[in-house]
């Protein structure tokens, strides 16, 4: 049964999934699972890795399910693991921005990979331990209804699940916005919770342009929904960080998302520093 409205998930990413007749399972050419899995469990194995992907994003992703037999499928995975499987292909992606040449390793790399970590507090405190000056709408907690999952997330987070907390948080936050709307303090709440544990497990993951990703956009709503710009300022921080990383891994795709990092940062002041070292990243890569 059909969950996901095709038409509404965007045309990237897409992830390849591949599995041989041994068993391996791979994505995007990385392999998940080891030989000698049954195909059926290393396909399963596959898309729960994907699951997280969609986590990660926050919503459904596309996939191109390939086969030992060179049949492949087009998929769409939902963040609570619905598969749909799609009767055309996938659209083709818009144009790619024309590529800079790639600059050297940024000198900020091990900086970047420091700050990158989040605060040492745990990020699934509870919403209602926010401090006294922080709006009574944004430290509420939630809604009595939604306290099962809440308790399962902090459970999940206090016993080192961050893969688990993530999938629950995005879940919960898609749930929120569907019955409070997506710029209401219990949401974006959720999704910076959401965001802290990505930070979290980058380092790990290695999903640098996702995790950028994720915190522009939560950045974008917070500050759209006006949530107190003390935690704002927190994710902006890691957004730069975590910016100034994938221009080491993949400058390409950090040259096209460089400019939402630049108007995060704006003119604040303590941002200025920050600003400056992704103009010369920038400039060092047009000189290149």
């Amino acid at each position: 049964m059909t969950t996901t409205n095709p038409e509404s998930v965007p045309a990237t990413p897409v992830y390849t999934i591949t599995v041989s007749v041994d068993g391996v399972a791979s994505i995007n050419g990385e392999q998940v699972t080891e030989e000698g899995l049954d195909p059926n469990a290393a396909r399963v194995a596959a898309l729960s890795e994907i699951m997280i992907k969609a986590a990660l994003h926050g919503r459904p992703v596309r996939v191109l399910a390939k086969e030992a037999d060179g049949s492949a499928w087009p998929l769409i995975v939902d963040v609570n693991g619905t598969v749909t499987t799609l009767e055309t292909p996938h659209p083709a992606p818009p144009a790619p921005v024309p590529a800079q040449a790639r600059p050297a390793a940024s000198p900020h790399q091990e900086a970047a990979r420091a700050q990158a970590r989040p605060p040492q507090q745990p990020a699934a405190a509870e919403l209602g331990s926010a401090p006294s000056a922080v709006p009574t709408e944004w430290a509420a907690p939630l809604p009595p209804q939604y306290g099962p999952a809440w308790a399962d997330l902090v459970a999940q987070e206090k016993a080192g699940r961050l893969v688990e907390a993530i999938v629950t948080a995005a879940q919960l936050e898609t749930v929120l916005a569907g019955t409070l709307g997506p710029l209401a303090p219990p949401t974006v709440n959720v999704m910076t919770v959401r965001a802290a544990f990505t930070v979290r497990r980058v380092e790990e993951t290695e999903d640098w342009a996702e995790t950028v990703e994720l915190l522009v956009q939560t950045v974008q709503c917070r500050r759209e929904a006006g949530a107190p710009e003390d935690e704002t300022q927190r994710l902006i921080s890691n957004a730069h960080a975590t910016w100034m990383r994938l221009s080491a891994e993949d400058p390409e795709y950090a040259h096209e998302t460089a400019e939402s990092v630049l108007v995060l940062l704006g003119d604040h002041p303590q941002n200025k520093r920050r600003a400056q070292a992704v103009i010369r990243l920038l400039e060092r890569g047009a000189a290149a």
